[in-house]
């Protein structure tokens, strides 16, 4: 708790002191920077805390308990044009927020209110993000003020490599919501700068990234970081994850990114420390926490640290009831998943460990569904007044991810064969068929495998719109047209104020939405 405490100070020294201007024209975060600061390891174990504590109060606000500070960032990613309905138990105005979303329909939230549709908003904000990538410019440019007698040269590359790694997962982030970013990498930039091509951006933060890599650990002597700190391993998944958003948007040659995404997987074969776990409850259980030998990172959530996420940022509050969410007398989920999309995921008659381990009730589209996924939790009260809630971390990148999209990206190099064998890494920890396919079937089946093993997590939409099969009716209860994908219809609505327009007459929005 006392941990707790300190990062909480830190994180309001270190992003509420902010200059007269606004967003992107900004002197930022002046607070624990300069000369009277950068003296210390601790200091700089301090600022960097101050970024991480950003990041997790961007998607996942704190418990009601604290401030009442509600997020349902990767829930919206997983539920936006996704094949659920809501059920009429769900409080204030989230069944007409949440089928808004499932439908595609940004316009309606726009215009509307409500505590879900305000959560909605706040994922429509980018300013948090560069909150994000200014603080982490401030700790690559002010590392170097430490003297070498507090911390060594070797640690100094360390936390500029995690520094680019914040502000490179950020840019990816604020790229996938919002196509075309501002982009720096500065410390206390303040010239103002129009929008940059995405596929530029992508490729910016690719070379940054791959420029500081080896300069992270492959593991760490601290058990409690690894899983949340970036190593090696977390870096190759996000570089990933930035070729294949490149690939998807470049008008050009894709090649030589669906080639480094395979340079990539062989890397990460050599950290023999990463591995995948079968599908079981205990081993669902240790890879939601965040520590196991799939996790590359995450955003830790543990009442025992006393780091807690809002109620609505965890997927198991709208697709689970008692005893996984809620009081003993919450026997109905908010949402389900519709039993056309479930059984076509998971076909009948074929075994799948994750199917008979993470659902009940599966395909009864009703207020009885449950989804055991998320499974961590933690109690308060007694008898009849207990209240379980959701103690999983935000999970951003673990290895299935990685091998699927390896899978993804040799299948678009025509080498099937090593496609089949990176996605059967994962069908078999899953103990489900073989994937078998060829061409378009087998990328169809790689696609469908992410849906089956990633559900939950927040990818749902982000590989919709990235493998362009947002304009198909098979993938999407919301399928757009081709011409509005191309006009910026898949973008979140960007939330620009006067006084950010005033501050940086460059700025415009996504002009689908207005």
């Amino acid at each position: 708790m006392k941990n707790t405490t300190y990062m909480i100070l830190i994180a309001a020294l270190v992003f509420t002191n902010l200059g007269c201007k606004k967003f992107l024209n900004v002197t930022p975060i002046e607070a624990q920077s300069g000369n009277n600061f950068w003296k210390t390891r601790e200091d700089v174990e301090g600022f960097t805390n101050g970024i991480y504590s950003r990041l997790r109060s961007k998607v996942a606000g704190t418990p009601q308990f604290f401030n009442g500070d509600d997020r349902a960032f990767f829930p919206a990613l997983e539920i936006r044009g996704n094949n659920v309905v809501t059920t009429g138990s769900m409080d204030n105005d989230g069944v007409a927020t949440f089928t808004a979303l499932s439908g595609n329909n940004m316009k309606s939230i726009v215009n509307s209110t409500g505590r879900y549709n305000g959560m909605m908003k706040n994922i429509m904000n980018w300013k948090e993000w560069y909150d994000v990538v200014a603080a982490s410019n401030i700790l690559y440019f002010e590392i170097d003020k430490v003297p070498g007698s507090s911390l060594p040269e070797a640690d100094k590359k360390r936390y500029k490599a995690e520094a680019v790694f914040l502000r490179n997962l950020s840019y990816m982030f604020i790229c996938k919501l919002f196509g075309d970013a501002i982009y720096y990498t500065d410390a206390y930039h303040s010239d103002p700068l129009p929008r940059t091509s995405q596929v530029t951006v992508m490729n910016k933060c690719i070379a940054d990234m791959t420029a500081v890599k080896d300069d992270l650990p492959a593991f760490y002597n601290d058990a409690s970081s690894n899983g949340f700190r970036p190593t090696k391993a977390s870096a190759v998944a996000l570089l990933m994850h930035l070729n294949m958003w490149a690939a998807a948007w470049d008008t050009g040659v894709k090649t030589p990114y669906y080639e480094a995404v395979a340079k990539l997987a062989t890397e990460l074969d050599t950290y023999s420390v990463y591995k995948l776990l079968p599908i079981t409850p205990a081993n669902t259980l240790r890879i939601f926490k965040g520590r196991s030998s799939e996790n590359l990172f995450g955003i830790l959530q543990d009442v025992n640290y006393g780091e807690g996420f809002s109620l609505p940022s965890g997927f198991s509050y709208y697709f689970s009831h008692y005893p996984y969410q809620g009081t003993v007398s919450k026997a109905s989920s908010f949402m389900a998943y519709l039993k056309e999309y479930i059984t076509k995921l998971y076909p009948a008659g074929g075994s799948d460990a994750r199917l008979s381990t993470w659902f009940e009730n599966f395909d009864s589209q009703s207020t009885t569904f449950q989804f055991k996924k998320f499974a961590n939790t933690y109690t308060t009260g007694s008898g009849s007044a207990i209240y379980v809630t959701s103690d999983d971390s935000a999970i951003i990148f673990r290895l299935p991810d990685c091998y699927l999209l390896t899978a993804e990206a040799l299948a678009e190099l025509g080498q099937e064969s090593e496609a089949r064998d990176y996605a059967n890494r994962v069908t078999a920890a899953a103990n489900a068929p073989l994937i078998i396919q060829s061409g378009q079937d087998l990328k169809d089946e790689i696609y469908k495998e992410r849906c089956r093993e990633l559900i939950g997590e927040g990818h749902f939409f982000f590989d919709l719109v990235r493998t362009k099969r947002v304009v198909n009716s098979d993938f999407t209860k919301a399928p757009m047209s081709v011409a509005n994908l191309n006009a910026g219809a898949w973008t979140w609505p960007l939330t620009i104020t006067a006084a950010e327009r005033s501050a940086n007459p460059h700025l415009i929005a996504n002009n689908f939405w207005n």
